[in-house]
């Protein structure tokens, strides 16, 4: 549900750092498990309600592909839920051409919910028109992104198994002309969406003999807000279907939710909706949801469902995916089969003082991104509107930068650092050009305040390392997405230097590894700064 989840769904995982997928296992299973407690109106029931193959990956540098195979889905015998292959980096971009079975392009993503109940304006049908936003249905798609903006056209049909694949006959399925466009939420944390779709659904008599076609539009704006501790989101969603049935005609369609969510911390989040939809029959229900995750890849979810003449409704569900092990990659190979080996980079710093320097002021780094010091301080904190920080534990002892962070002077905000985060702070600002003793490497870009691409420049106190990567990363919520370069050596033996690249504008984290250290800078990409 987060927009980076959405944004890694709507590039058709092109965004993701390819060479870290070389040889990964591609495959994994999905399953959960869901208990309906009784009531008077309904019996209880424990069933596998989903339990799936999943696979996905690169087919060398321009294409992806993505499989979602049903074994059980709702109990019954399932179908293939998605397959697709998508050709990326279109026009010189993010853009790609997607074909094949996948999710409905919409503002955000109801199919991908981690609640038990299906959101109702994504899930209600009018009349004999099958169509809904929640299925997967097959078709073509151009999909692309462009600094703050998604954007989707897509042709559609039916929902059914591969049988039904790309088979556009007017007597047999729908066909649905969906464009949607979405700005905002990467440097800002909210996001506005607009989606609108045009399309002939088959109508048939009670004897199944083709009778016309049923010509519906659906017209819907979304809204939604995001820290790393809360998730909002609304929508209102329109429509109209000129001959649901062979009875009706003129049928308005109308649906609304509002939603919020809360990270209570500890792996814990509690969920609440309010759903409404109205087409031929008119339904509105209360979500209540609670999740813990019990592993990174298990959560269990319980969910109080209530609404109109109905009793409340219970449900637990405990929801798996895998495999998966902290800190590891699943690889595989012809000659090996499965392997389980360290991801790079994830092993603990060793507590010596230099390395607790870089680990403190890595952290600090990562609080100056996330609060947007460079906003004031300017790019590479050179000053701007606040004053110049680089270098800023040549004129200043640590006590007294700490002070003027936990007791600022206005205009700064007071942004509530505690002691441990203030004193990460101090080391990151004290280490931007090496530090006092000049023994810390420096991270410098070229232009320093970068648009689309930058150079690199890493200067060590001494002889460069034989080998060092820099990274990129986009820091959205608690999520983030990464772009790898191998730094290589200059005519100075003390200097490498790399290209990164940036598709967008906002703050980034530049992030340096060599050896068993990392040393980080904050930068704005796009700005003014």
């Amino acid at each position: 549900m987060t927009r980076y989840g959405m944004m890694v769904m709507m590039s058709n995982f092109q965004i993701l750092n390819r060479s870290s997928q070389d040889q990964a296992l591609p495959f994994s299973v999905r399953a959960y498990v869901t208990s309906l407690v009784a009531n008077k109106q309904r019996p209880g029931q424990l069933m596998v309600s989903d339990l799936s193959l999943l696979g996905g990956g690169f087919l060398g540098r321009n294409f992806t592909w993505y499989l979602e195979q049903h074994v059980i889905d709702s109990g019954q015998i399932g179908q293939t839920e998605q397959m697709w292959l998508s050709w990326n980096g279109l026009l010189h971009g993010t853009n790609s051409l997607q074909l094949g079975k996948f999710h409905t392009p919409f503002p955000f993503m109801p199919a991908h919910a981690w609640t038990i109940g299906d959101y109702l304006l994504a899930t209600q049908t009018t009349g004999q028109n099958p169509f809904d936003p929640n299925d997967a249905r097959w078709g073509l798609a151009f999909n692309g992104m462009s600094n703050e903006f998604m954007y989707n056209l897509s042709y559609l049909t039916g929902s059914g198994s591969t049988g039904d694949a790309l088979d556009y006959n007017r007597t047999v399925n729908p066909r649905t002309l969906d464009f949607n466009i979405s700005y905002g939420g990467m440097s800002q944390p909210w996001s506005v969406g607009l989606v609108a779709m045009r399309g002939f659904a088959p109508l048939h008599t009670s004897i199944g003999i083709f009778a016309g076609s049923d010509a519906f539009t659906r017209e819907g704006l979304y809204y939604g807000y995001q820290t790393t501790a809360w998730h909002l989101q609304t929508m209102f969603y329109h429509g109209f279907d000129a001959q649901p049935t062979l009875q009706e005609s003129n049928v308005p369609f109308n649906g609304f939710m509002f939603e919020i969510e809360r990270d209570l911390g500890w792996q814990n989040h509690l969920l609440l909706r309010y759903d409404v939809a109205s087409s031929d029959t008119l339904n509105r229900q209360y979500v209540f949801d609670y999740a813990h995750n019990i592993l990174p890849n298990m959560a269990l979810v319980g969910e109080l469902l209530v609404g109109p003449q109905m009793r409340p409704q219970i449900s637990l569900q405990l929801a798996f995916a895998g495999p998966y092990e902290p800190g590891k990659r699943f690889l595989f190979s012809e000659p090996t089969g499965i392997s389980v080996v360290p991801i790079p980079g994830e092993s603990t710093i060793a507590a010596s003082t230099a390395q607790a320097e870089v680990a403190l002021a890595n952290a600090g780094s990562e609080l100056v991104a996330a609060n947007g010091c460079t906003g004031c301080h300017g790019a590479n904190f050179q000053g701007d509107v606040g004053p110049r920080l680089f270098g800023i534990e040549h004129r200043l002892t640590p006590a007294r930068i700490a002070g003027f962070i936990a007791n600022p002077r206005p205009p700064m905000p007071n942004f509530g650092f505690d002691t441990a985060q203030i004193k990460e702070i101090v080391a990151y600002l004290s280490s931007l050009d090496g530090g006092l003793s000049g023994n810390l490497a420096t991270i410098t870009l070229q232009p320093e305040n970068p648009t689309t691409e930058a150079t690199v420049l890493v200067r060590f106190a001494g002889a460069a390392p034989t080998s060092a990567t820099a990274t990129a990363i986009m820091q959205m919520g608690i999520e983030s997405h990464q772009y790898e370069t191998a730094l290589r050596p200059t005519n100075d033996p003390r200097v490498l230097s790399g290209i990164l690249q940036f598709n967008m504008a906002g703050p980034w984290i530049i992030e340096v590894r060599y050896g068993t250290r990392t040393i980080e800078k904050t930068i704005e990409v796009g700005g003014n700064s």
